[in-house]
């Protein structure tokens, strides 16, 4: 695949105005929980190849694990938003910078909603073959986030 057509793939992942634009469609179209798990398979199914790897600093995860994260986050942050900064790509693989915005109005990681807005740097690399994103590379600013939301003390 061109540069091009990698970093519309990668930029597909991070279109949060689609995401709320199909998840209203899909929650439209029948009954909300089931349709936000199904509609967000049906846009990791898009993106990323099913034995796709993704390498955190926490743990490496799968196919399952993008799944996980995106219905916590919009569980957690309904009104989430992904801003890109940066992208670049080269041969097989795209890198990312960007922020995601959001407030949190529900449950997260085992504690009540705080209503406190917040926002999240990251960096994600991606390598594609055929098509699919089959492997990824992830960092975001997790402790700047957990202070934000209150969870940590700010240094």
């Amino acid at each position: 695949m061109s540069a091009e057509a990698n970093r519309d793939l990668a930029r597909r992942w991070f279109d949060s105005a689609s995401y709320r634009d199909g998840l209203s469609r899909a929650e439209e179209a029948g009954d909300p929980e089931t349709a936000r798990e199904t509609f967000f398979r049906s846009l990791i199914a898009e993106i990323f190849s099913p034995d796709c790897v993704m390498h955190f600093p926490d743990s490496d995860g799968d196919y399952d694990r993008i799944l996980r994260y995106h219905l916590v986050t919009m569980d957690a942050f309904p009104d989430a938003a992904f801003v890109i900064d940066d992208m670049i790509a080269e041969g097989d693989r795209v890198a990312v910078r960007g922020r995601m915005t959001g407030t949190n109005t529900g449950p997260f990681r085992g504690r009540p909603p705080t209503g406190k807005s917040v926002t999240m740097g990251f960096i994600t690399i991606c390598r594609i073959h055929a098509g699919k994103v089959v492997e990824t590379w992830g960092y975001n600013d997790a402790l700047g986030f957990m202070q934000q939301l209150g969870f940590l003390p700010k240094l």
